[in-house]
């Protein structure tokens, strides 16, 4: 078995990363506790050496330093983690916090690039994909940001452009980030929106001329277009989830499956996230595993 370790902003990333791989790659949801996620992740059979990865991570966390608004786990933090039966690939996804959490990522990866350093483990080799907004500064700004900035981790990150993977580290590294085609510049949002416009056309219309007609240039949501096309989204989303954040509308009893069946960009973030380059050993010792 193989894992891709994939770092996402926020929560609903993180749903929109999983409900992808669900409708365009076959995987499913992992069930059960963490303890019965595959090892190092969870237990491990073998008493010898480190186990439960993710819940010794939780253990690390000073809880007395939290305030009690906090968000808690704090990023970055493992949130949830899919399977492809069909490849034997785990993948562990996590709230990184934005492009501006390096340093606590990096930490994050050293410790698992050291747990995983020891033998007898269900996940015999594993990758890091990196998942960003490239906002207002842009596709080629955030790639350069994240070949600086974490290939003090790395190393040589320059083969690690937009949806390509390099495999010049330790491990596979892969970079992907969310963007409109046009002006290279958006965020993931700008794919929700009109996903959120097909499956409730009349909602939709309504609460973008709602939101347009009576946002003031001093309003949040008239901040960036990103905070409006998530007001207009949310506010769309009501009728069928009230109260609900935009996790929920993008989570599996929100938008209908469809959505990212038919979903260009659901399509290419599975096939970047699926194209890990493994390693020739790696795969005989998978493929011996399933065996």
């Amino acid at each position: 078995m193989r894992a891709v370790l994939v770092f996402c902003e926020g929560t609903h990333d993180v749903v929109f990363v999983e409900r992808s791989l669900g409708a365009c790659a076959g995987c499913e949801r992992l069930k059960g506790t963490i303890r019965d996620l595959p090892s190092p992740f969870g237990a491990s059979k073998n008493s010898s050496v480190p186990t439960d990865l993710i819940a010794t991570q939780l253990r690390k966390l000073n809880i007395q330093d939290i305030a009690l608004r906090d968000d808690y786990p704090p990023a970055p933090q493992f949130e949830t983690a899919v399977r492809s039966r069909a490849t034997d690939v785990v993948y562990v996804l996590i709230r990184a916090g934005g492009k501006n959490r390096s340093k606590a990522v990096i930490e994050l990866m050293r410790y698992v690039d050291d747990t995983m350093s020891a033998d007898d483990f269900d996940v015999v080799e594993h990758a890091a994909a990196f998942l960003f907004d490239a906002d207002d500064e842009g596709l080629a700004s955030t790639v350069e940001q994240f070949q600086r900035e974490y290939g003090t981790y790395f190393g040589d990150l320059s083969q690690a452009t937009y949806a390509r993977w390099t495999t010049a580290s330790s491990i596979p590294v892969g970079v992907y980030v969310f963007h409109r085609g046009d002006s290279k510049t958006g965020t993931l949002d700008d794919h929700i929106a009109p996903m959120v416009e097909s499956a409730w056309p009349h909602w939709y219309h309504s609460a973008r001329d709602y939101i347009d007609g009576n946002r003031r240039c001093e309003d949040a949501a008239s901040s960036s277009d990103a905070k409006r096309l998530k007001a207009i989204v949310t506010a769309a989303a009501q009728f069928e989830h009230p109260g609900r954040p935009l996790s929920t509308v993008v989570a599996r009893k929100g938008l209908p499956r469809q959505q990212f069946e038919s979903s260009s960009e659901s399509a290419a973030l599975a096939a970047f996230l699926e194209g890990a380059p493994w390693s020739p050993t790696s795969e005989l010792s998978a493929i011996a595993a399933v065996v």
